[in-house]
C-alpha cells in the first residue's frame, strides 16, 4: 500500500508519519533550487510585507512586464498566477478539451485537471528502458487525436531534456487539427542557456496551437510563495484566459520578491554552475553504490531503478523518512512502478549524509525481505 502523499516536500506529513521536526529533515523529495531564495528576494518580501494591507495589481502588470523582459516574449501573451498549477487548471476549465493526450511519466496535475474538466485522457507512454526517449511521429500521430497534447520539457520525473525539434511535429499537428499543445518548462531554467535555445518552445507561443507553461517555483525557490506561475501563448487565448481568471492572483510579497529574483543575474550565474556539478557528484555516487539505475538528467534531480528483483521503492523511502531523510516515491507516476525513486540535487554535505543513510535504510529493508 501506498503510503506517500500524491506530491512530494510534505514536510507536515513527514513530521506526523515519522515524529520528527519538520525542520530537521533533509529534504530530496522537494526538487526547487537548492541554494534557497535570493536574497535579494528575502529582502524585498519582507520589505513588501509593510504593504500587505492593499490590493496587489489585479492582473500583475509591473511583474508581467518584468517577466516579459526576462524572457524575451510579448506580455500580450503572458499570464500569471498563483503557481503554475492554478493556470493548468484555468485553462483546462476554459477550453474544455474532450480528449486529452499527456505523455506519461509526468506531474499529476495534468491529468487530473483535464479530468477535471471532462476530457478522456489517453496516455502517450514514453519508456524507462531506453531512457525515455521521444520518437517526435508517434507523438505526433497522439496529438492529431487529441483536443489539447500535455508534455513535460525537461521531463519530471526524468529529468530528461528533449530538442525543439522533438516537439515541433506535434506542434505542426496540433495547429493543423486546431488543437493546442501544453508544454511545461518548469525546469528549463537549470539547463545552460545554449541547451536552453536549442530545446524551449518559448519563440514559437505566439503563434497559436500553443501554451508554454512554467514557473518562478523551481528555479527561484519561492514555492511557499506559489511562484509566481506563468504561461504564454498567443495574445487571442491569453485575453480569453484573463476574462474567465480571477483577479489578485499574485499578493504584493510574491511579486516583489519575484521581480527582485529575475533582477539577480548572480543567483542565476551560480545556480547554473553549481547544479550541473553538484547532479554529476550525486549521479557518480549514486552509481558506486550498485543499487540503482541511473537516468540522465539535465536538471536538479534524478530518477533512479532499484536493481534487484522484487525491491521497492516505497520501502526504502519510508525506511529513510525514518531516519530524517525524504526522497520522492515515483510509484503514483503513470509508467512508473514500485522501483523508481526520485532525488533533488542539494549541496555535497548532505549528499554525503543521503548516501550513508541509503546504504544503512538499503540493508534494513533487504534484511526485512529475507
Amino acid at each position: 500500500m501506498n503510503v506517500f502523499p500524491a506530491h512530494g516536500a510534505n514536510l507536515v506529513w513527514a513530521q506526523q508519519r515519522y515524529g520528527i521536526a519538520t525542520e530537521e529533515f533533509l529534504d530530496f523529495s522537494s526538487n526547487v533550487n537548492p541554494l534557497g531564495p535570493p536574497a535579494s528576494a528575502l529582502a524585498a518580501a519582507r520589505e513588501a510585507l509593510t504593504e500587505i494591507s492593499r490590493y496587489p495589481e489585479p492582473q500583475c502588470e509591473t511583474l508581467k512586464a518584468a517577466l516579459a523582459k526576462f524572457l524575451e516574449v510579448s506580455p500580450t501573451g503572458l499570464m500569471l498566477g498563483n503557481g503554475s498549477s492554478e493556470l493548468i487548471h484555468l485553462l483546462c476549465q476554459v477550453l474544455r478539451p474532450g480528449r486529452a493526450t499527456v505523455a506519461v511519466p509526468a506531474f499529476a496535475e495534468y491529468e487530473r485537471a483535464a479530468t477535471a474538466a471532462g476530457a478522456e485522457v489517453i496516455r502517450y507512454p514514453l519508456n524507462p528502458g531506453d531512457d525515455f526517449v521521444l520518437r517526435p511521429v508517434e507523438l505526433a500521430e497522439a496529438a492529431e487525436a487529441a483536443d489539447i497534447t500535455f508534455f513535460c520539457n525537461p521531463a519530471s520525473p526524468s529529468g530528461r531534456l528533449y530538442e525543439r525539434y522533438e516537439l515541433l511535429p506535434a506542434l505542426a499537428a496540433c495547429r493543423e487539427r486546431g488543437s493546442m499543445l501544453f508544454v511545461d518548462e518548469s525546469f528549463m531554467g537549470f539547463c545552460p542557456p545554449e541547451r536552453v535555445r536549442s530545446a524551449t518552445l518559448l519563440p514559437e507561443a505566439g503563434n497559436g496551437g500553443l501554451v508554454v507553461i512554467s514557473t518562478l517555483t523551481k528555479l527561484f525557490a519561492l514555492a511557499g510563495l506559489r511562484g509566481p506561475g506563468y504561461l504564454v501563448t498567443a495574445p487571442g487565448l491569453a485575453a480569453q484566459l484573463e476574462e474567465k481568471a480571477p483577479p489578485w492572483r499574485v499578493n504584493v510579497v510574491a511579486e516583489a520578491a519575484a521581480r527582485a529574483a529575475l533582477a539577480d543575474a548572480a543567483y542565476l550565474e551560480r545556480t547554473r554552475a553549481l547544479i550541473p556539478a553538484w547532479r554529476e557528484e550525486l549521479q557518480v555516487a549514486l552509481e558506486a553504490l550498485h543499487i540503482f539505475r541511473i537516468f540522465p538528467s539535465s536538471t536538479n534531480y534524478s530518477l533512479l531503478c532499484l536493481q534487484k528483483a522484487g525491491t521497492c521503492a516505497g520501502a526504502l523511502a519510508d525506511a529513510l523518512g525514518h531516519r530524517g531523510v525524504l526522497v520522492r516515491d515515483c510509484r503514483n507516476f503513470a509508467g512508473l512502478d514500485s522501483r523508481f525513486l526520485r532525488v533533488a540535487v542539494r549541496p555535497p554535505g548532505e549528499t554525503v549524509r543521503l548516501l550513508d543513510e541509503l546504504r544503512t535504510a538499503s540493508e534494513t529493508v533487504m534484511r526485512s525481505k529475507g
